[in-house]
């Protein structure tokens, strides 16, 4: 998996609530303006998704898309 487009979505998945919520229901249609392969789509599809929310609840709110100071 291109370390790259990882740390995108997964950066992205933590600090914007709407498209972590797209990338649990939906990681191919939520994915589709990245460039991954098969086996990369593969893998977001199996994300523990419950940690996902863990951890992105745990950040502070000054961070993400929702806490208002455009960091995303």
């Amino acid at each position: 998996m291109a370390q790259s487009n990882v740390e995108q979505i997964i950066g992205r998945a933590v600090t914007d609530e709407d498209f972590r919520q797209e990338l649990i229901n939906n990681p191919r249609e939520a994915c589709k303006e990245y460039d991954l392969t098969e086996d990369e789509l593969d893998s977001l599809e199996k994300l523990d998704t419950q940690s996902l929310q863990a951890f992105a609840i745990s950040l502070d709110k000054r961070i993400t898309k929702k806490g208002g100071t455009g960091f995303v």
